[in-house]
């Protein structure tokens, strides 16, 4: 009974699957029911007829009408829309964006003060110990009071340096914004060292303040304290008694065989004695005034001159330097300052000079000659080869 119950069902779903196929073929708005939906309906309402024949209920066959009905339910149910729209995929997430706070101003200060520069004295200036210094400095007013007669500069710790306790800062008026130089007389200790002062300002209420943010930080002068140099003794007039290169055409010169005329000749060999001048010596130093005696161009080679009589006083000294032009190299000979007094020639002193960047300095007291009529010589003579022995005297004198 129940197998031909089923067979009518599919029977019905069979008639209704070939009549939904062909009801209303141009109306697409309406949904085709598929053969799956349909026999879906069918297996279901199989399956409740069997259930209400297990039960002893009844059994009422389904129309192909209500069959229909079923499968349509089904294919709503499942059935997806086709035109609901997408959500953009594009939109911008919106960002918290913080509201900037509302500034406050903030209040300026009365009295405040910026440094802008040391004037006067930077730090670690070296002073002479006792010496009296005037420190300044210079200072900005950016605080929102002006300044006046009233404000004072006031010591406030560390070394005072012999500082006033206080005193004025102007005679007039600072606004704010602008600068002034602030000095203070000071003495730097008698004990040599390190120092330092610092300082700041008095408004006319009494109230101190400096520089800073805050108004509490001090300015300051520091110094080293030193020896005082010793000031060098004065270098005493001498009177110049006998000039050895004005003298020079006067004196007899010669080398070892025959005199030589004074100046500059043509032909050297034989020697030369002349008056030159900016001469580089051989120390690199150039000399404004020298005596040139180049001896004879030969091995051993000489020159001399035989100065006019002069006669010693008390406080006379020969003075000049010796040494060799910047262009000695190889050079070697020997300086010997003579006098002939009578029939005696005596050698007063003989230096050996060779090219080695040095001069020597001559000082010669003639305290032992004093009262005594003499002929000095200057004499030059070759260690060898003559290469290089330009042999010089700078400014040849005698002077008390």
């Amino acid at each position: 009974m129940i197998a031909k119950r089923a067979l009518y069902i599919l029977f019905l779903a069979g008639t209704l699957l070939l009549l939904t196929a062909c009801n209303f073929p141009g109306n697409t708005s309406q949904p085709t029911l598929s053969p799956d939906l349909i026999y879906t309906a069918a297996a279901q309402t199989l399956t409740s007829q069997q259930t209400q024949a297990a039960q002893g209920t009844p059994i009422i066959l389904p129309s192909a009408t209500s069959l229909a009905a079923t499968a349509t339910s089904t294919l709503a149910a499942s059935a997806v829309p086709t035109n609901t729209p997408l959500p953009p995929t594009n939109t911008p997430v919106p960002t918290n964006t913080p509201i900037p706070p509302t500034a406050t101003a903030t209040p300026i200060p009365c009295d405040r003060a910026s440094f802008v520069s040391d004037i006067t004295i930077p730090d670690n200036t070296q002073i002479a110990a006792g010496t009296t210094f005037v420190k300044t400095w210079r200072l900005k007013n950016n605080g929102s009071c002006t300044w006046t007669s009233g404000y004072a500069l006031v010591f406030y710790s560390g070394d005072a340096m012999s500082g006033p306790a206080s005193s004025p800062i102007t005679n007039g008026t600072v606004p704010p914004g602008s600068t002034i130089d602030i000095s203070a007389t000071l003495i730097a200790p008698t004990t040599p060292g390190t120092y330092k002062g610092n300082w700041r300002i008095r408004n006319a209420g009494g109230a101190l303040f400096g520089i800073g943010i805050s108004a509490d930080e001090s300015f300051w002068v520091q110094i080293k304290s030193v020896n005082p140099t010793p000031t060098p003794s004065p270098t005493p007039a001498y009177t110049l008694s006998f000039d050895f290169i004005a003298k020079g055409p006067d004196a007899t010169w010669r080398n070892a065989t025959t005199q030589i005329a004074w100046g500059d000749p043509y032909d050297d060999t034989p020697g030369v004695a002349v008056n030159v001048a900016n001469v580089k010596m051989e120390d690199g130093n150039t000399y404004p005034s020298l005596l040139a005696t180049y001896p004879q161009l030969i091995n051993n080679g000489m020159i001399l001159g035989l100065y006019p009589a002069y006669t010693i006083q008390t406080g006379d000294h020969l003075r000049t330097k010796i040494g060799l032009r910047v262009d000695c190299t190889g050079g070697n000979t020997t300086f010997q300052v003579r006098y002939v007094e009578g029939q005696s020639e005596v050698t007063v002193g003989e230096w050996i000079e060779k090219c080695e960047g040095g001069l020597s300095s001559l000082d010669i007291n003639l305290a032992n000659l004093v009262g005594h009529t003499v002929k000095f010589e200057l004499v030059v003579m070759a260690n060898g080869s003559p290469d290089g022995a330009r042999s010089l005297w700078i400014a040849p004198r005698i002077e008390r």
